[in-house]
């Protein structure tokens, strides 16, 4: 088995350089340390630095050696922001959001990735881990099928980043599909909560795709130069495809609130059907309560007091009329 990229002999990570690597021109590429980074020129071919946003020296490097603007390297280094792309002086920027796929973490939490390129050198910078750069990483380093240019390896980057998000919209439709196939009022508490929970998810999902989309929908209509026409149909399938997420997770949203609508629809025919059991029983019984509670007071006069059959005649009597009231219920269709 092939050793991975996180034990590759020739990765170096050191004061905030995750990595860093030349590409050949041929779907490989070379790992750099901090020095060879100083030192590259234009001339040693396409640059791609990855680098850990929360580390003192990234930051000095970005400001002060990195060739970027103060503006553009302050937006790489903030610590919160929405998904964007715009220009600067020097290169384009775009700040993504991707779905966390760390260990024991909610996919909804989404990682953004700071991305700065400008044809011939690629700066990028995480917060917390993300999948993707390692995962392009390995294609360079261990499979040779990576990005040749530093154009392509900007379209790849973005176009992985929100690739990763179709599994997670697929999971929260699936979760909904065995949801309504299940649909038991029995665990309504529980499954009115995973209702919930599918409906946040969603939420928390469209609140960072909705601007991404939009983000890129600037991207593919007004691309820079140095993004080639090869490249742009295969960002604008990107925008495409998160304009298709964010339909998606509409329609998930607004069957969610279908099929919690139809849990307190049984719920609510449950409880009438009981109701009008108890209803049809107490209409039952009424008469006859009325019957035994006049007969049961205790004054004078009362009918059949002297006579030893009278209790037997009047349970007859009660019989007669409870079947004389299920004859009158059954034509009013009440059973």
């Amino acid at each position: 088995m092939a050793e991975s990229t996180m034990d590759h002999p020739d990765l170096i990570e050191e004061d905030g350089l995750l990595f860093a690597c030349i590409l050949d021109g041929n779907g490989s590429a070379k790992f750099l340390g901090w020095d060879d980074v100083e030192r590259w020129s234009e001339t040693d071919g396409p640059l791609w630095v990855h680098l850990d946003h929360k580390h003192p020296k990234v930051a000095d490097w970005l400001r002060k050696r990195s060739g970027l603007t103060i503006p553009t390297a302050e937006a790489l280094l903030a610590e919160e922001t929405r998904p964007r792309v715009f220009r600067g002086k020097r290169g384009l920027v775009a700040i993504l959001r991707g779905v966390n796929q760390n260990k024991d973490a909610e996919v909804e939490d989404m990682v953004a990735i700071r991305i700065w390129s400008e044809g011939k050198k690629v700066i990028t910078l995480r917060h917390r881990r993300m999948h993707t750069p390692r995962d392009i990483l390995e294609d360079l380093i261990e499979n040779d099928i990576g990005p040749k240019t530093a154009p392509e390896l900007f379209e790849k980057l973005i176009t992985r980043v929100n690739d990763h998000m179709a599994e997670t919209v697929l999971s929260l439709e699936e979760q909904l599909d065995d949801l309504e196939a299940d649909l038991d009022i029995s665990q309504a508490v529980t499954q009115r909560r995973t209702l919930s929970d599918i409906r946040q998810k969603a939420v928390l999902l469209r609140r960072y795709i909705a601007p991404q989309r939009e983000a890129l929908g600037t991207l593919v209509s007004e691309p820079p130069e140095w993004i080639d026409d090869n490249l742009r149909p295969q960002l604008r399938e990107t925008s495409d495809r998160l304009m298709r997420y964010l339909e998606e997770l509409d329609a998930t949203r607004e069957r969610a609130m279908v099929v919690k609508d139809d849990i307190a629809n049984q719920l609510s025919e449950a409880s009438n059907k009981t109701l009008y059991v108890l209803a049809i029983i107490s209409a039952i019984f009424l008469p006859l309560a009325f019957l035994t509670g006049l007969l049961g007071i205790n004054i004078g006069g009362m009918p059949g007091v002297d006579n030893s059959f009278a209790f037997w005649i009047f349970c007859g009597f009660m019989v007669i009329c409870l079947a004389i009231e299920l004859v009158i219920f059954r034509k009013l269709k009440w059973l």
